[in-house]
């Protein structure tokens, strides 16, 4: 993204700057699906609406001092199953701030996760 044109007969090498800006992008892709998932996730299990869910995860973000990237990558984890110990601990920060019929913690508690 330098403006300087590719040599003749090959293709440019990617600067360092525009790999950071593609990892970026990726991770926000990333992000913004987990927080949509996270969205539908809550709104089915609160039996609320989307625009109730989005709120409900921008409050347990600010309560808990979470970004809410990481809140929404958390609760998608805990719901497929694929949170490890460290999502866990994460999980235990925030659970409380949740309204208060709870949030599943996830296979390593043997709980079941069935609403």
């Amino acid at each position: 993204m330098s403006g300087t044109p590719p040599p003749p007969g090959g293709p440019a090498e990617p600067t360092d700057a525009l790999r950071d800006e593609v990892a970026h992008l990726h991770e926000a892709v990333r992000s913004q699906r987990d927080i949509g998932m996270a969205i539908g996730l809550l709104s089915a299990r609160y039996s609320c609406s989307t625009e109730q869910a989005w709120r409900t995860m921008l409050r347990v973000s600010q309560d808990s001092n979470t970004k809410v990237r990481t809140v929404a990558r958390i609760l998608v984890a805990t719901h497929d199953g694929s949170a490890d110990a460290a999502d866990a601990a994460v999980l235990a920060t925030f659970v409380d701030h949740l309204p208060p019929s709870g949030w599943p913690t996830g296979p390593w508690t043997e709980e079941d996760l069935a609403p």
